[in-house]
């Protein structure tokens, strides 16, 4: 019988279905890799996108803005008026920027459900946004009043951490941002923020604030309440305005990790009664070296006027039309015209029948990373830049960029002539000063002065333990040199040195009178007679009499002399004395003998001692 040998044993088969299984599995793990790198791909994407598009928002935002205050990592929400002033200062904002990186998103609106898990990005704990409250120059800091910029949902599911400071150089200021987004991740029952998926630091120029020094529209103030907490200049609000949210309530606490950083400023167009001078001269890279810098033509303009008449400026050989660029050498379009909020300078450009060269500049960090690059024509000189990134402005002075081939060369030693040309920054470090007081260090109290110049004590006037003592001056440790005639050349250390107590003149008592901060409005002292008493009274200022005995009389003395850290001795021989500082509340002395002391501070005459 012949038998059939056709088909396939049992083992043919189990070896088949083992290489098909090997064969799927092999490709299973090619495909989970892959997918991998597509959801990182798109994730990187995505929060690149979210965080340019907030850089972007603080840029439109801010880039016409004055009067600009910066209060980083302030505990709590500051007391701001209806008017939109903060404590003492009189300057007026209109809105405010909060960087909020320590509540869910959304957590100041009047909207937020009140439940913490309803969304994806709640229940994964995403945090960081940007704030801005509005209507602060009619309601005061209100939360009630504020959006999230570009919408929670634009945010997506990444947590961020967003920081902001001030920088000048030379006159110009911009504000520094630091972002970074995290992706979530999920790990045992739980999602965390450690993969960094996009960081970035940017500078916003504040173009109406770029102005000469002493103008309305300068940067107010910017202070780090990190090193230097300053509640006293800018003092926190104690309970929420009427009809905030619970969530809203806890923003004012002032539990120490309870910070954020403030951006105050002002949308309020220049006044068009003011005037700016607008300068034309030929640049410094014209042809002819002998009309380099000069003056072609200067005129006064009013504030917001968009001009469009520059001097008419002849051809010239071998040269195209010429044309007219800013301080910062963007060209000047005076077609359309340009809009005057400041001082302004114009320079006559005459460019080359043919286009120059242009040539990469590297500029460095102190660390020797690349802070930034510029093109430059070719024979032309870079421009400054700005100060290195990881320069400490506390800590350190920019000095200059010089050329890193030859250190004794600068900016404008060096033609560029090609791609190869490095500049590196000198900075110097500043000097360490502290201050003790009873033979310990005052807290919060160190500063860092540049080589050559003076220190400032940055408290108030300090107060001898000993009640026959009184404040004499600072002097430098384990010598008697005084403060204000010693220069910093080293790291320093100031004493508070005491003295004994002037004794009083007979039949007087002594009214001391400490200015904490000079008044914001009338700034004298007035003295008031009643019906039994006239008054009889000297000032002095340390030993110096300042004002003479003067006898039944009353009126307004030292107009316009108060200003800040600063001590007048009344002493007076009538039976009381009664005066008042800046027509504030008024305070009665009985002539008993007795030392007084009184403290003008945040525009109010008190006997408390504000430290």
């Amino acid at each position: 019988m012949n038998k059939n040998r056709k088909g396939f044993t049992l083992v043919e088969l189990i070896v088949v279905v083992t290489i098909f299984g090997v064969i799927l599995g092999a490709i299973l793990n090619m495909i989970k890799p892959a997918n991998n790198v597509y959801h990182d791909a798109d994730a990187t994407m995505e929060s690149n996108i979210i965080g340019s598009g907030l850089i972007d928002y603080l840029d439109d935002e801010l880039r016409y803005s004055t009067n600009v205050l910066v209060l980083k990592d302030y505990v709590g929400v500051p007391d701001v008026s209806t008017s939109g002033t903060i404590g003492a200062s009189g300057v007026t904002y209109s809105n405010c920027i909060v960087i909020d990186n320590n509540n869910l998103r959304g957590y100041s609106l009047k909207n937020y459900s009140g439940s913490d898990t309803d969304t994806a990005a709640k229940r994964m704990g995403a945090k960081g946004c940007i704030l801005n409250v509005g209507k602060v120059n009619t309601e005061g800091l209100n939360f009630n009043n504020s959006a999230v910029a570009r919408g929670v949902d634009f945010y997506d599911n990444y947590k961020f951490d967003i920081g902001a400071s001030i920088s000048k150089i030379e006159e110009m200021y911009t504000l520094d941002v630091s972002l970074t987004a995290y992706q979530p991740t999920y790990e045992n029952g739980s999602y965390t923020f450690t993969k960094t998926k996009y960081k970035k630091d940017a500078a916003v120029n504040l173009t109406n604030i770029n102005i000469d020094e002493g103008d309305s529209y300068n940067v107010n103030d910017y202070k780090d309440f990190s090193v230097a907490p300053d509640y006293v200049t800018y003092p926190r609000a104690t309970t929420a305005p009427a009809g905030c949210t619970a969530q809203q309530e806890k923003y004012y606490s002032s539990d120490a990790s309870n910070k954020y950083t403030y951006i105050f400023y002002d949308k309020t167009t220049v006044s068009s009664s003011k005037t700016y001078s607008v300068k034309f001269i030929y640049s410094a890279s014209d042809p002819e070296p002998t009309l380099r810098g000069k003056q072609i033509d200067t005129k006064s303009v009013k504030a917001g006027t968009v001009y469009q008449t520059p001097p008419s400026m002849s051809s010239r050989t071998g040269y195209g039309t010429p044309y007219w660029v800013d301080s910062k050498n963007n060209v000047a379009d005076f077609t359309t015209g340009v809009t005057i909020n400041k001082d302004m300078v114009f320079s006559c450009v005459y460019p080359p029948v043919a286009p120059k060269a242009q040539f990469n500049v590297t500029f460095e960090n102190i660390n020797g990373s690349t802070f930034t690059t510029t093109k430059v024509y070719d024979g032309d000189f870079a421009n400054d830049p700005g100060i290195p990134t990881d320069m400490d402005t506390i800590k350190q002075d920019f000095v200059k960029w010089v050329y890193k081939s030859d250190n004794s060369k600068g900016l404008t030693d060096v033609s560029i002539t090609d791609s190869s040309v490095v500049f590196v920054p000198v900075v110097q470090n500043k000097h360490k000063v502290e201050f003790k007081l009873n033979g310990s260090l005052i807290n919060a109290s160190t500063i860092y002065v540049s080589d050559g110049q003076y220190a400032t004590y940055p408290g108030a006037i300090p107060v001898s333990s000993d009640t026959t003592k009184v404040f004499d001056k600072w002097v430098v440790e384990g010598k008697s040199d005084d403060i204000s005639s010693t220069p910093i050349t080293s790291d320093t250390a100031f004493v508070a040195q005491f003295k004994d107590k002037p004794t009083l003149p007979s039949g007087s008592s002594k009214v001391t009178l400490h200015i904490v901060n000079a008044p914001s409005g009338n700034n004298l002292v007035q003295f008031n007679n009643d019906s039994t008493c006239k008054p009889d009274f000297e000032v002095k200022q340390g030993n110096v009499t300042i004002v003479n005995r003067i006898q039944d009389w009353s009126g307004c003395i030292l107009a316009g002399r108060l200003t800040s850290n600063t001590d007048y001795d009344f002493y007076f021989y009538s039976d009381k004395l009664i005066f008042n500082v800046a027509y504030k509340n008024t305070m009665t002395f009985v002539n008993n003998g007795t030392d007084y002391e009184v403290w003008f501070v945040n525009d109010q005459l008190t006997d408390v001692n504000p430290n």
